[in-house]
């Protein structure tokens, strides 16, 4: 599965703007550029608008598509909010796996973190937030995979098991925080 193959499948998530005035840049190219920033390090809004500011025209010339200048801020934030970000997950999943990054994986740190912003009721027996488990492939040093759970609803020994059964992986090191190390009851 070739980058060409990645944005076939990008070009399959609806376009929130369709039935709106022409648009200036593709959703693909959007979604694309988006993907890289996050591979490059970029985790805020404003990080992904200045990757696309250095990096979209020549991306967008080497894909055959030139373009005069990059998506301003405006259009990045709007893509975020109204853009399936579980549609994009799903299409970069079956690129990467479809690209044998997994399936050649030596090993995989695999861990999970609290969403800071999404605690409630923090210092009550009720207390709940949004927990976000991710497998990172040593070798690429990038995110393979991510689940997420309601500390109500689940916990991250359920996510792992769900993750790894998901990901498929077979003989590759795995990484785990020590709640890990436990027998089955």
């Amino acid at each position: 599965m070739s980058l060409h193959a990645l944005i076939n499948d990008l070009k399959t998530i609806p376009d929130w703007r369709r039935g709106c005035q022409p648009v200036d840049y593709p959703l693909w190219s959007l979604l694309l550029l988006s993907l890289l920033s996050a591979m490059s390090g970029y985790t805020s809004l404003r990080g992904m608008s200045d990757f696309m500011a250095r990096h979209y025209r020549s991306v967008m010339m080497h894909l055959g598509s030139p373009h005069e200048s990059a998506p301003a801020y405006g259009t990045v934030r709007r893509m975020t909010q109204w853009v399936d970000g579980a549609a994009v997950t799903q299409c970069f999943e079956r690129w990467a796996q479809a690209e044998a990054a997994l399936s050649t994986a030596k090993g995989l740190a695999i861990d999970g973190k609290v969403l800071g912003s999404t605690v409630s009721d923090c210092h009550g027996a009720q207390q709940d937030y949004i927990s976000v488990v991710s497998a990172c492939v040593h070798e690429h040093g990038w995110v393979a995979a991510q689940v997420s759970f309601a500390l109500q609803e689940s916990n991250e020994i359920a996510a792992v098991r769900a993750l790894l059964k998901h990901l498929e992986v077979k003989g590759a090191w795995l990484t785990l925080d020590a709640l890990h190390c436990q027998k089955n009851g």
